[in-house]
């Protein structure tokens, strides 16, 4: 029925870690199949990718350990030919870091998960207005995340002493 309904494609179609049970559906459908939101480890990736087990990857940025770990990841799927698109768990400023990876990875799919602004954090952005127009978002540029926070936001909290 996906099929024949044209679906861009199949996420996580049996729990993420059965790995051959992933590459029969792939094998059995022309429907491209995306998976790794939930994959730990960079020889699973390499595994999946390798044995044509995912068409897409999709590394998740704060579960899979970060822009490096991911990139890795985004790399092994190009040298294949493959898209990466990548996984945002969580809010809070996780939209910026899925900007600044899709913007520097060379094989970056054309959907991207997207929860939405943090309206709630006062942050300014000398370089980009962060709105959404024409379905894009222009990426931030200079430090870090190319964004302020505000210092009295900073200021009311507290740092946790264990």
């Amino acid at each position: 029925m996906m099929e024949e309904y044209k679906f861009d494609f199949y996420e996580e179609p049996v729990p993420f870690d059965w790995y051959e049970e992933t590459k029969k559906v792939a094998d059995a459908l022309k429907i491209p199949i995306a998976g790794g939101e939930q994959e730990p480890s960079t020889r699973n990736f390499r595994w999946l990718i390798l044995n044509d087990g995912l068409d897409i990857v999709q590394p998740d940025i704060f579960y899979f350990g970060g822009m490096i770990r991911s990139m890795k990841v985004a790399k092994m799927a190009a040298v294949k030919n493959k898209p990466c698109i990548p996984h945002i768990s969580g809010s809070g400023l996780g939209y910026l870091y899925m900007m600044h990876f899709v913007a520097a990875v060379k094989n970056a799919g054309p959907f991207h998960e997207f929860k939405g602004f943090n309206n709630e954090m006062p942050i300014t952005c000398a370089t980009s207005d962060l709105a959404i127009h024409d379905g894009k978002v222009k990426v931030p540029t200079g430090a870090g995340l190319g964004i302020d926070i505000d210092d009295n936001y900073i200021k009311k909290h507290q740092v946790v002493k264990l």
